[in-house]
């Protein structure tokens, strides 16, 4: 069983000069890489960090941000990768939940943070570490704390261990702290390197936020000996600059990033041709999207569908992606899925019910709660209360979350089905369908609407769209117009923010 950092070790073995993470002014190789890190874990270890402890990590992307992944996994240590958008008392209830006694803050947040640190219970006197140059009294600078010692640390890892501790992204309730072991994790990393194909000639993308779950996938790629290029924020401008300059071969861009590029002024003047590997998910994807990906960097889209629990659970492939409309892909390398109706019966190819997989990649559990585990983890088949139906050549397609589900006059309503008929609408740059109140039919269907620049549509001229493409009962019976819908880090629509937002006694 080899652990991210056992993977970086062997890779600075035998592929020494390879690059291996980049960033705008900084290049370093796998040796230099292995070195720093082998500093910063010994600098860990000699301040008292050992196996069982917990590291947080607030911070917007980087190398240091990436090392320090490496670093924890060379020491048998927890990494806890926070959203950096949270507030600062929302930071405090994680922060002090996951038990971390070590708080790794960018140069940017760490003033922000200063008069928290008294509330955070297990913070360790010296264990505030800012990635730049400390302003706060008793903080320590992340690269001073490299030890001199460049050794490998030569930590036992129990395989079984906490490896990776993150908070999902709270769409369907408060956030809850999810964990994986360091078997899980790796076997996660091994299912999706099959998957995706990457290899040692691949460079990298890494421009999504690294406290979320799709990091996998620039670890993936280091563990196949292929390099990262790091970028902290996206720009969709920069982001086109990078794949041209760097001939990225690979990335990941959440569905609303994908857009924005595909958007960008100048996007078609020059060819990509270095790209061969570039994955989606975390939302819908519009056929129209698809289609323009394809026109302009050719069969490279892979989109998946998983969630921080399970992993990547279904993959559809470039080839797949104008054949199979609206499809989320098959089963993932050594994944198994099965529809089940409410008894848990298995559901004939075709069937609408409630997703259940079943892989070794998954997570743990919920740190600390038991209880909301086996609500989702039942014999192993863990399950996201998503809906779907599989077809008979074993792909899968969302029809929606459980919980999203609108019924109005005893009719089950799939939000997504009218979302995926809005997008196709030219003018409809995103929208979001939900269930409001209604005296008569119990709910009602609203559409929340992002307009494209310079639209003219009115909203009946959107609900005819919808009518001579849905059964009359489907049909939004309102349609609301806004500047952008409330989205998480992963660019999945907040539904509950919109469900307050046109609640009757808003005065809506």
């Amino acid at each position: 069983m080899l652990t991210t950092g056992d993977a970086l070790r062997v890779n600075a073995f035998k592929h020494p000069d390879a690059p291996c993470l980049i960033d705008g002014t900084r290049r370093f190789s796998y040796a230099q890489v292995n070195r720093r890190v082998n500093h910063l874990a010994n600098g860990l270890a000699a301040r008292g960090c050992a196996p069982g402890d917990a590291v947080a990590v607030y911070a917007r992307n980087s190398i240091e941000y990436i090392e320090l992944f490496h670093a924890c996994a060379k020491l048998g240590v927890r990494i806890v990768t926070l959203n950096f958008w949270l507030r600062p008392n929302e930071l405090e209830t994680l922060f002090n939940h996951s038990d971390a006694t070590w708080l790794v803050v960018s140069e940017t947040t760490q003033q922000a943070l200063a008069h928290l640190r008294p509330r955070l219970t297990r913070l360790r006197p010296d264990g505030l570490i800012v990635i730049g140059r400390p302003a706060v009294v008793g903080a320590i600078a992340f690269d001073d704390l490299r030890a001199a010692d460049e050794a490998e640390p030569g930590t036992r890892v129990d395989p079984q261990a906490s490896c990776w501790m993150m908070y999902t992204s709270g769409t369907t309730g408060s956030p809850k702290g999810l964990v994986r072991s360091f078997l899980r994790t790796t076997l996660c990393l091994w299912a999706g390197m099959i998957e995706f194909g990457y290899r040692r000639e691949d460079v990298f993308l890494a421009v999504a936020p690294f406290f979320h779950g799709v990091t996998f996938l620039p670890l993936m790629v280091m563990q196949a000996g292929g390099s990262v290029y790091v970028m902290p924020e996206f720009s969709p401008g920069e982001v086109l600059d990078v794949m041209r300059a760097e001939k990225i071969s690979c990335g990941f861009l959440v569905p609303t990033m994908l857009q924005m590029v595909l958007n960008h002024r100048g996007v078609g003047d020059k060819r990509y041709d270095a790209l061969r590997v570039m994955v989606t998910g975390g939302a819908a994807l519009p056929t129209s999207v698809k289609e323009a990906v394809v026109r302009l960097f050719g069969l490279v889209l892979y989109e998946f569908y998983g969630a921080s629990e399970s992993g990547f659970l279904t993959v559809l492939r470039p080839e797949d992606q104008l054949r199979k409309e609206r499809c989320c892909g098959q089963p993932c390398f050594g994944t198994e899925i099965e529809i089940r109706n409410p008894s848990g019966s298995v559901l004939p190819r075709g069937e609408i019910g409630e997703i259940f997989s079943r892989c070794e990649g998954r997570f743990d559990g919920y740190y600390k709660d038991p209880g909301r585990t086996a609500e989702v983890l039942r014999e192993g088949w863990f399950t996201a209360g998503d809906l779907g139906r599989m077809d008979e050549e074993g792909f899968v397609y969302i029809v929606d979350r459980k919980t999203d589900t609108i019924i109005t006059g005893g009719e089950n309503i799939y939000p997504r089905e009218i979302e995926d008929v809005l997008r196709d609408h030219e003018d409809v740059c995103d929208c979001s369908v939900i269930g409001v109140p209604d005296p008569l039919w119990g709910e009602a269907v609203l559409a929340a609407v992002v307009l494209r620049e310079a639209a003219t549509v009115s909203a009946d001229d959107l609900i005819a769209f919808c009518n001579a493409r849905l059964a009359g009962f489907k049909r939004p019976k309102r349609v609301v117009f806004l500047p952008e819908l409330p989205k998480n880090a992963a660019g999945k629509t907040l539904k509950a923010m919109l469900r307050q937002q046109f609640r009757p006694s808003s005065g809506e």
